[in-house]
């Protein structure tokens, strides 16, 4: 006879850091984009037309599949948070502020999903809070530099926009996918609904598309299908495959760490110590949040009732 609430838990716990690897993959494709964007035109909003609704049609592409009834307005609504929107607010407050400071105040996305998440009646651990502080933290001391000056208006978009990937995160988890339906045709739809979003706001903002090397092509394919369609489709994945948003928002944080290491191999830069404390306390966070502790602990409870 096998002893109970060993054996019959191993599988569980084995699945459950298989998906938490697999989301992980996601934040750091997106991570290579800080690299990749350098290549391309300064035309931010038709960079992000050009990676988002090719993307969005790779997805379809390989799941094909069109929405049905509420989910017209659905996948439309989160390609609006989660692409639209982002990547509209991105290109307004990167000609406000530097780009170290975008990406800790969008960092602050961790704080806010548990946050909201308490608005929407979920229970909040006290360690899952301190772990996305620990890990917002991490990635202020990684970008952050002392003479950086903020803009008010700056600062609002990039507020707003790390709000709208809080709420974007908890209601791709609430919603999930139609009966029947792969989910990746579910990211597909919200990618390209960001995407169709986007466009008129490129059209009047920055005129027509500007014209591209074959280097700024090769560039652009790659955001598109490595570091979009690959990567959100892992990172939502996560949520469609069960993964508290709270896990998966401490996740996003690994975006700027690999950034940050692409550009010590590849443009030489030096690390200091400071930023490889931060780079320690991101990856710390992954592992203090308790998500998968409690989740073991519930199963072991249910596999071993004495």
């Amino acid at each position: 006879m096998k002893p109970t609430g060993f054996a019959d838990t191993a599988a569980p716990e084995a699945a459950g850091l298989v998906k938490i690897l697999t989301c992980a993959i996601g934040p750091c494709l997106l991570g290579t984009a800080f690299f990749t964007t350098q290549h391309l035109p300064v035309t931010p909003l038709w960079n992000a037309v050009e990676r988002v609704i090719p993307a969005g049609l790779v997805l379809l592409a390989v799941r094909p599949a069109l929405p049905r009834g509420t989910w017209w307005l659905r996948a439309l609504a989160l390609g609006v948070l989660n692409f639209g929107a982002f990547f509209a607010l991105q290109a307004f407050a990167s000609h406000k502020l530097p780009g170290a400071v975008v990406s800790t105040i969008t960092a602050l996305q961790t704080l806010l999903v548990p946050a909201f998440a308490a608005m929407f009646g979920e229970r909040i651990a006290l360690r899952q809070v301190g772990a996305a502080l620990l890990g917002t933290i991490g990635v202020a001391l990684l970008v952050l530099r002392g003479d950086q000056v903020l803009d008010p208006l700056g600062v609002t978009a990039t507020l707003v926009l790390a709000g709208s990937a809080a709420i974007g995160l908890l209601l791709t988890r609430r919603w999930r996918a139609p009966a029947n339906t792969h989910h990746l045709s579910t990211i597909a739809w919200q990618i390209l609904g960001g995407g169709l979003v986007l466009l008129p706001v490129a059209f009047a903002v920055e005129d027509a598309p500007p014209a591209m090397t074959t280097e700024q092509m090769g560039a652009a394919a790659w955001l598109a299908v490595g570091a979009t369609a690959a990567a959100f489709a892992l990172f939502f994945g996560g949520l469609h495959r069960g993964l508290p948003p709270t896990t998966v928002s401490r996740l996003a944080l690994l975006s700027p760490v690999v950034a940050t290491a692409l550009g010590w191999v590849f443009a030489h830069e030096s690390l200091s110590h400071q930023q490889l404390l931060g780079i320690a306390l991101v990856l710390a966070a992954q592992f203090s949040g308790g998500q998968n502790r409690t989740t073991a602990t519930r199963r072991r409870a249910a596999a071993d009732p004495g």
